[in-house]
């Protein structure tokens, strides 16, 4: 009997803990408080990094992540990126269902590889591991397991605790090196436990139990938010290139000789170049004239190929080719100023508009992008050659109001790049409005843009077809939709742009109620700034760039017509935005002008300034709905 029931009880314990491991990724387990606001919930997120040499390097990472919502089916498509230093050495994927019960599973061999693209990049030895797959319904759980193998590397991946829109029971990060390394926790206080095993020192990091976390629209994102760790090798070797980023300073040292080129132009070319700016009367001249040229001549294309991540090709490759990327087209101007006695320096940078600065405090590999910085006496000039629509001196949102690290012959050197003011974005109109008595009307407008708008314009309105100008007026630049249309851009200046607009309208007020017409204040919205007005704000809110905006429109009205209702005047202003709406009729009272003024002095709005910006756009927002009433006599 004893015997009997000790089977039973250990049949009962096996069982259970059979029940157990089968159900353990059954959705219905997980707290409520995990499953609050979340797109996912990971059950497991780890990466371990064990580092034997600076140039041998081995990442294995093991998530398990219940996808909740349709939101969060990207983890249906595993992609790893692999090149000629990074390989995958194997991977598995399991999939599960509600409950929990494994339905699928998948090897390395059911992968595809396949060229990356990235949509810019031309040329590049960088592939990927892709495998799509279907998942049993929602929700359902995603078990990856991977290892890559690395001969060469120069940063560690970063690791970040959490996000806005998914949650986990445990997250583990663990560095396992037998080289030094230094780290830094950013948004909480992350002292890692730290250990030894043989001639390797290990870092662990571990959360538990993390909710989704507040998002905010317009922040710098989770680098500001979420927990997270940097780590660098202090010693590392990529491609056969040993360096260090023990400091920016030796940072630098490593990058630097890349852009030494020792053949340089050819001395008939470097004579031609002279030419170029023989008349000019300043060095900032000089800048300008080879800027415009460079532009005009060369254009932009991503090539990524080993060491060529970082090291640009030679002087002769972009005179051959006529094209170069980022490096290259900095490195060719670099060799340009050179050959007039000028002397600049590449400046390494993460791009992006509103990335958040790099840290001066901590060195970390975290560029993506070259530009080129000119020291002259009493100014500094700044280049992005990449631009063919840039004037020279002005970055524009892709790389301004951040830490570029300066490439000198001594090392690296952080250096701030300019923050763009309200003068450097202009948009200018004058517009003549003539008004039928059948509601129709034709518009003329000369438009004067710079800086950011000039972008803009380009991309949207630059040589494109008649219905595709249509839609962009309407869709981009918000422009009551014209039934006819013709643009001409007819001056191209280093200063700014000019454009020239007819718009045709058979019905140009927004509607008329008997003998009454109701006509907007202008054909499109000056204001395209949309921000609801919080109580509480955690983060600065960030606009893509400060800017200026006037706009005056003339109405010629037509015979028989009075003005009824004149919209009221607004002033507005404070250290972030200036506004001013006024409206006139001329003594004869043909003619009614509406002159608007929008100035956004700074784009970072402070959190604690949040709200009081808010309700001013959104002040803004309702007098511009304000109403021009005719009435036809």
């Amino acid at each position: 009997m004893r015997t009997l029931l000790t089977c039973f009880v250990l049949l009962f314990v096996s069982a259970t803990a059979h029940t157990q491991t089968l159900f353990s990724y059954s959705s219905l387990l997980l707290p409520d408080s995990l499953k609050k606001n979340a797109d996912a919930v990971y059950h497991l997120k780890e990466q371990m990094i064990e580092i034997a040499s600076p140039s041998s390097m081995k990442i294995k990472a093991h998530t398990i992540v219940t996808v909740l919502t349709k939101a969060a089916l990207y983890h249906s498509v595993q992609r790893i990126g692999v090149d000629k230093l990074y390989k995958l050495e194997e991977i598995k994927v399991k999939v599960y269902n509600e409950l929990g019960i494994e339905t699928e599973k998948y090897t390395k061999k059911d992968f595809k590889l396949e060229g990356a693209y990235d949509g810019i990049t031309l040329a590049s030895d960088n592939k990927v591991y892709e495998l799509d797959f279907p998942v049993p319904g929602l929700p359902c759980t995603i078990e990856v397991e991977y290892t890559v193998n690395a001969t060469g590397f120069i940063d560690l991946p970063s690791w970040f605790f959490g996000s806005t829109t998914e949650s986990f029971k445990k997250s583990r990060y663990v560095v396992k090196s037998a080289i030094p390394v230094n780290y830094k926790a950013y948004n909480f206080k992350g002292e890692p436990v730290i250990t030894t095993e043989a001639d390797r020192k290990i870092y662990t990091w571990e959360l538990a139990d993390k909710t989704v976390m507040v998002k905010e629209a317009n922040s710098y994102g989770a680098k500001i938010s979420v927990p997270w760790i940097d780590i660098s090798p202090v010693q590392f070797s990529y491609d056969g290139y040993p360096g260090s980023l023990a400091s920016w300073q030796e940072f630098g040292k490593w990058s630097y000789p890349f852009y030494e080129d020792q053949t340089g132009f050819t001395p008939e070319r470097a004579a031609f170049f002279q030419s170029l700016v023989k008349d000019a009367k300043s060095d900032k001249e000089k800048i300008e004239l080879l800027y415009r040229y460079m532009q005009k001549e060369l254009r932009y294309v991503s090539i990524q190929f080993g060491i060529g991540g970082f090291k640009p090709f030679p002087i002769s490759f972009a005179e051959q080719k006529k094209y170069g990327d980022c490096k290259g087209l900095t490195h060719y101007m670099k060799q340009m100023l050179q050959t007039v006695g000028i002397k600049s320096l590449p400046a390494l940078i993460n791009a992006g508009t509103n990335e958040y600065p790099v840290d001066p405090a901590f060195a970390s590999n975290i560029f993506n992008h070259v530009i080129l910085c000119v020291p002259l006496k009493n100014d500094t000039i700044w280049l992005e050659c990449t631009s063919k629509q840039n004037t020279s001196g002005v970055l524009g949102t892709f790389t301004e109001n951040r830490n570029a690290l300066l490439l000198t012959e001594t090392g690296g050197v952080l250096a701030k790049t300019p923050t763009s003011s309200s003068n450097d974005n202009q948009w200018r109109s004058e517009t003549s409005a003539e008004l039928f008595d059948d509601g129709s009307a034709v518009l003329n407008s000369r438009v004067y843009v710079t800086g950011e708008f000039w972008d803009y314009v380009h991309a949207y309105l630059n040589g494109h077809a008649k219905e595709q100008m249509k839609k962009d007026l309407v869709e981009v630049f918000g422009f009551k939709t014209p039934d006819d249309l013709r643009i001409n851009i007819p001056t191209d200046s280093a200063n700014g742009h000019l454009l020239e607009i007819k718009l045709a309208y058979n019905q140009f007020y927004d509607f008329k109620a008997g003998s009454k017409f109701f006509y907007p204040l202008r054909q499109y919205k000056l204001n395209e700034e949309s921000i609801k007005p919080s109580e509480k704000r955690m983060y600065d809110y960030l606009l893509d760039y400060p800017y200026i905006k006037t706009d005056k429109i003339v109405y010629k009205l037509p015979a028989g017509f009075i003005n009824e209702t004149l919209p009221q005047p607004k002033k507005l202003t404070n250290h972030f935005i200036t506004y001013s709406n006024e409206t006139g009729l001329n003594d004869s009272k043909t003619e009614l002008t509406v002159i608007t003024h929008l100035q956004l002095h700074k784009h970072i709005i402070p959190a604690a300034h949040y709200k009081e910006v808010a309700e001013q756009f959104e002040a803004i927002k309702k007098d511009e709905g304000q109403k021009i009433v005719l009435k036809k006599g």
